[in-house]
């Protein structure tokens, strides 16, 4: 008889553990449910409404109207919505999946995370993993995949010099080098032919490297988000970059405020999407460095309550990460986080689109949880309201991303991607986090659920090993 190679009984494994998750949270033959009496957050142009029911029907939402006016179809899953509050599932705007793995996908959807973009990746695994969703054999939130990173070629020599076994991630994986114009256009038109939605930009060469790349990517109908790699915001509007990650260079505080003002309101015209990930600046660089030490060693739960339940790669990449917040890299945080807090506060005056995301898989930034770290953030440091900041993580994403006739807000049509909550996130923004269920392309997960799934991802694979080596 022909032996399993290990590595690919841990994929089967995880396949399993996944599916027996899957159909814990699913239920056996539900196809209805009825949320009564429940406060609607819709995020449309309509005001919160209180006494509501909503009814869900094969994975999309078929009605929502006053309770007691609504008919509910026999044999329905009543959920009382008494004294909570529904509002659409979440978008997390930026993330890294291999970095993660696949465990992760799971504590998403724990966390109310339905929708996930993904900002650079192995693609073949990921687009792997994007299936087996669509499949019903994993658990976690529909999928926006980039591919790999785009990086410059001076960027992946930089990284080939270091020793093996000196770097953890195995980058030549998911970052492809584009040294010049033409090989902007020849990566661009080989990705092209793959199964992605949009190119993520980190380093770029030079300005003519970077113009050739995002002209190859909209003539192939793609858009291009990542890093803003020219110091120039001439040559930015120039290439018509169409998403910003983690903002402008504090370079730009140079500038006459009217003219950066002015800068912005080009953004906001061309409708140019920022995600700034503060939530990265504020965890992985100003906490402690004897917490985050001890967060990388700890397996008990004692410095975070989700440290359990991440990859054993992810916690490998984040003692390499441990090493890298140097006194340097705080005293630049130091000067630049304020300075690029006043540039957001700018851009969302002018009407800039910004949207929530958290660079998972960066040091202390957890999958699922910390999108809500930013949402706060977002209210406090940015002086949205928490409506706006609400919609930066559901509405204004979804129609960004072009899927608002699916998700996004609580409409009759929409899919069924759902967050109930115990307590206001008008009041404050916090209460995001106090999750009575969530609703998953229709297929209702209780609290209990919700932690029954929890504890399948402590149990997975990759929890216990490492499954994304060189």
């Amino acid at each position: 008889m022909r032996q399993i190679p290990i590595p690919m009984i841990g994929r089967l494994s995880g396949i399993l553990i996944a599916t027996l998750a899957c159909a814990s949270g699913r239920g056996a033959g539900q196809t209805a449910i009825t949320i009564r009496n429940v406060t609607v957050i819709p995020m449309t142009a309509t005001s919160p409404a209180p006494g509501q029911t909503v009814l869900v029907r094969d994975g999309r939402i078929v009605e929502v109207g006053a309770a007691g006016q609504l008919r509910i179809p026999a044999g329905a899953i009543i959920v009382d919505g008494t004294g909570k509050y529904l509002i659409p599932g979440l978008v997390e705007m930026h993330a890294h999946m291999s970095k993660t793995r696949a465990s992760a996908l799971g504590l998403y959807v724990v966390h109310g995370v339905t929708t996930l973009r993904d900002q650079g990746s192995e693609h073949a695994e990921v687009l792997r993993w994007r299936q087996e969703i669509r499949d019903g054999a994993r658990v976690g939130p529909r999928m926006l995949i980039a591919g790999p990173y785009l990086e410059s070629l001076r960027n992946i020599e930089r990284m080939r010099r270091d020793p093996p076994e000196s770097r953890v991630e195995p980058f030549e994986r998911a970052r492809i080098p584009i040294g010049s114009p033409a090989d902007a256009r020849r990566v661009i038109d080989s990705l092209a032919a793959l199964e992605l939605d949009h190119f993520k930009i980190r380093t770029a060469q030079d300005d003519a490297t970077y113009l050739a790349l995002v002209q190859a990517a909209h003539a192939r109908g793609k858009r291009v988000v990542g890093h803003v790699v020219t110091a120039s915001p001439a040559v930015f509007l120039q290439a018509g970059q169409d998403g910003v990650e983690h903002g402008f260079p504090i370079s730009l505080d140079s500038m006459a405020r009217e003219d950066r003002v002015a800068f912005w309101r080009q953004l906001a015209a061309r409708d140019v999407g920022v995600v700034p990930t503060i939530v990265t600046a504020v965890e992985s660089v100003f906490r402690p460095t004897e917490y985050f030490r001890d967060l990388v060693t700890d397996t008990t739960a004692a410095v975070h309550p989700l440290r359990p339940y991440l990859s054993a790669f992810m916690i490998q990449d984040w003692r390499e990460q441990v090493d890298e917040v140097t006194p340097q890299r705080r005293a630049y945080f130091d000067r630049a986080l304020p300075v690029g807090l006043k540039h957001l506060r700018e851009m969302h005056e002018a009407g800039v689109r910004i949207m929530a995301g958290s660079d998972v898989a960066v040091l202390n930034v957890f999958p699922g949880a910390s999108l809500h770290d930013e949402l706060r953030l977002f209210v406090d440091s940015l002086r949205m309201s928490p409506m706006q900041a609400l919609e930066s993580a559901t509405r204004k994403p979804a129609e960004w991303l072009r899927i608002a006739d699916s998700v996004g807000t609580i409409e009759r049509g929409k899919v069924a991607d759902l967050i109930l909550l115990d307590a206001d996130p008008l009041s404050d923004i916090a209460n995001t986090r106090r999750i009575a269920a969530v609703v998953l392309r229709g297929k209702l997960f209780r609290r209990q659920d919700l932690d029954a799934l929890l504890a399948e991802v402590r149990r997975m694979p990759d929890i216990r090993a490492n499954d994304w080596v060189r």
